[in-house]
C-alpha cells in the first residue's frame, strides 16, 4: 500500500508514476493541538503571515508583491527556512519599496509559530503546488483567516473555510487578502469548524487499519 495526505496526490501517484488506485490509500494529516486560537499571540501593527520554505514553489515573492497592492498599513511576516533565495527576496523588498514592512523571521519554534498565526491578520498562502498543505490547516485551527491558492491540494484541505484564488495572480491575492480581513469573523469560525476534521489520531487510526488489513 501507499499511505498518502490528499486525494490530489494520490491522482499525482497514478498518473504520473503509475501506481494501482487501489493500492492508493488517504490519510489526512492531523494538526498539532499547539495549534489552537487561545495562548499567545504575536502583536504590533497589523501584518499578514507567510509560513513556508523560500523556494519558488512556495511563491513567497507573490505574497510580497499581494501586500505591496494592499493597504499600505498591512505589514507581511515571512516565516520559514531559506532555501538560499533569500537575497533573491530582499532584492524584491527593495524593488517593491516594502523594507518598512517586511519582517523575516527565518526558521520558528513551533510555539513562536502557533503566536505568529494568533495576530496575524490572515495567512497568505501562494503556494504553485502542494501535497497537502499543512499551514492552511494550522491557521484554521489557530482562528486565523487564510488566503491561499486554487493549486494542486489546497481547495481539498481548505473547503469553503478559506479564500481561494488562482495562483501566480499577485492582484487577486491583493483582493483576497482585503476580503479575509474584511470578512474575518466568518472565515474564522468556518476555519475552526474546518480543523476539527483535521486530527492525528484519525490518522493514526486509518494507517493502523491498513496495517491490519496486510497482516
Amino acid at each position: 500500500r501507499v499511505l498518502t495526505g490528499s486525494e490530489w496526490t494520490k491522482r499525482d501517484l497514478v498518473e504520473r508514476y503509475g501506481v494501482a488506485a487501489e493500492k492508493v490509500v488517504i490519510t489526512p494529516y492531523g494538526v498539532d493541538p499547539l495549534f489552537g486560537p487561545d495562548g499567545p499571540a504575536a502583536d504590533g501593527a497589523p501584518y499578514a503571515l507567510f509560513v513556508g520554505g523560500l523556494e519558488p514553489r512556495k511563491n513567497p515573492l507573490a505574497a510580497l508583491e499581494a501586500v505591496a497592492l494592499a493597504d499600505a498599513g498591512l505589514r507581511l511576516v515571512v516565516a520559514g527556512p531559506d532555501r538560499g533565495r533569500r537575497a533573491e527576496l530582499g532584492r524584491a523588498v527593495a524593488r517593491l519599496g516594502l523594507e518598512a514592512r517586511v519582517e523575516v523571521r527565518g526558521h520558528v519554534a513551533h510555539e513562536e509559530l502557533a503566536a505568529l498565526y494568533r495576530g496575524a491578520s490572515c495567512l497568505v498562502f501562494p503556494s504553485r503546488y502542494e501535497g497537502f498543505g499543512l499551514p492552511v490547516l494550522e491557521a484554521m485551527a489557530s482562528g486565523t483567516p487564510v488566503v491561499a491558492t486554487t493549486a494542486s491540494s489546497v481547495p481539498e484541505v481548505a473547503g469553503d473555510a478559506a479564500i481561494l484564488v488562482d495562483p501566480g495572480d499577485p492582484v487577486a491575492l491583493a483582493g483576497g487578502i482585503e476580503r479575509a480581513i474584511a470578512d474575518r469573523e466568518r472565515l474564522r469560525a468556518a476555519g475552526l469548524e474546518r480543523s476539527r476534521a483535521y486530527t492525528w489520531s484519525e490518522t493514526a487510526r486509518r494507517t493502523l487499519e491498513v496495517y491490519r488489513e496486510l497482516l
